[in-house]
C-alpha cells in the first residue's frame, strides 16, 4: 500500500495553497493525496451560537468538497481523497501521520518579516507527528524559486538519517541539486574535546575535521542518489542564522526536529527556522532520551 501525502485543510487560503503545493509533491512521488479536516461540534453556549449541529456538519463536509474540488481541477492526474472526520484536528492529524509520507501543513500569517504564526493545532501536529511535517508560508508559496536548491542542515550522525533521506529524496523527485550545510562554533572551556583537538591536528583544522565528518555521513546518499548533485557547506557560526540565510533562495528547507510526545519543544534550531527562514520547511522527526532532563528543555526554549 502506497503511503500517502496528508494535508489538513480548515477553509483558509493558506491551507489551500498548502494543498496545492502538497498536490504538485504527491505528484512528483506517484503518491495518493489525502486531505482531512477534523471536526468536532459545538457544545454549551458555542452551541447555541453556532446554530443546528447538521448545519454546522454540512458546512464542514462543504468545505472539504470545494478543496477536493480545487485540486482536482489543477492536478488532475494526483489521485486524491478527502474526509471529515469527527476528532480535534490535530489528533487526527498525528494518528494518520503515522502511516504518511509526510503531512502538510499552511502558515497563518505570510511574509519573510513576521514569519510563521503556529497556532495550537500546529505546535501539537509538529511536537507529536511520527513523520515529517511540512509548514507552507502562504503568501510567499507562489514566489519561491522553482530552480532553487533544496537546503539541508545536517545533524550530528545519530540524528542525521532522517533528514537525509527527506532531503535527497527529495531532490531526486524534484531534479534539483540539494545543499547540505553544517554549522560548527569553536569550542568552550566546557565543550572540550581531546580526541577533537588530535583530530583536528591531523586534518589541518576544526573547519576541516567537521568538512571530514560531512563528507563521510554524506558518501552512502550519494551513492544511493548518484544522479543528486551534493553541494557540501560547511560554516562557522550558529545553525539558525546559516539556515535562514541558505533558505532565501531554496526550493524548500528540510531540518530536524524533536519528537518527544509529552513536548512541544521542537528544538531551538526547528524554532528559529520556522519564525525566520523564508521558505517551506521540511521538519523531520528525530527520537530524544525520554528520561532526558526536561528542565534542559525549558532553559533552550528560545531562538537563536
Amino acid at each position: 500500500m502506497r503511503q500517502p501525502v496528508v494535508v489538513g485543510v480548515d477553509g483558509t487560503s493558506d491551507s489551500l495553497i498548502a494543498a496545492g503545493w502538497a498536490a504538485g509533491e504527491a505528484r512528483r512521488l506517484d503518491a495518493p493525496m489525502v486531505l482531512l479536516h477534523g471536526h468536532v461540534p459545538q457544545f454549551g453556549y458555542n452551541r447555541m451560537l453556532s446554530g443546528d449541529i447538521e448545519d454546522e456538519r454540512r458546512a464542514a463536509r462543504r468545505l472539504l468538497d470545494d478543496s477536493l474540488a480545487w485540486v482536482r481541477e489543477h492536478f488532475a492526474d494526483v489521485e486524491v481523497s478527502g474526509e471529515v472526520v469527527a476528532q480535534p484536528e490535530a489528533d487526527l492529524l498525528v494518528e494518520r501521520g503515522q502511516g504518511a509520507l509526510m503531512l502538510v501543513l499552511g502558515s497563518r500569517r505570510p511574509g519573510p518579516v513576521t514569519g510563521f504564526l503556529l497556532g495550537s493545532v500546529g505546535l501539537r501536529v509538529l511536537g507529536r507527528a511520527a513523520c515529517p511535517v511540512v509548514m507552507i508560508r502562504g503568501g510567499t508559496a507562489s514566489r519561491r524559486p522553482q530552480d532553487g536548491e533544496i537546503v539541508a542542515g545536517v545533524p550530528q550522525a545519530e540524528e542525521a538519517e532522517g533528514v537525509l533521506d527527506f532531503a535527497f529524496r527529495t531532490a531526486a523527485a524534484r531534479g534539483a541539486p540539494l545543499r547540505a550545510a553544517r554549522a560548527w562554533n569553536l569550542p568552550t572551556l566546557f565543550t572540550y574535546e581531546p580526541g577533537l583537538i588530535g583530530r583536528s591536528d591531523e586534518l589541518g583544522g576544526l573547519e576541516e575535521v567537521h568538512r571530514h565528518d560531512l563528507a563521510t555521513l554524506l558518501e552512502p546518499w550519494r551513492r544511493r542518489y548518484p544522479q543528486v548533485t551534493v553541494v557540501e557547506h560547511v560554516e562557522l557560526g550558529p545553525a539558525s542564522e546559516m539556515l535562514v540565510t541558505l533558505a532565501a533562495a531554496a526550493q524548500l528547507l528540510v531540518v530536524g526536529r524533536r519528537a518527544r510526545p509529552r513536548s512541544r519543544y521542537l528544538g531551538h534550531v526547528a524554532h528559529a527556522t520556522l519564525h525566520f527562514a523564508d521558505a517551506a520547511i521540511a521538519l523531520v522527526p528525530h527520537r530524544v532520551d525520554e528520561d532526558a532532563d526536561d528542565a534542559d528543555d525549558e532553559g533552550d526554549d528560545t531562538d537563536e
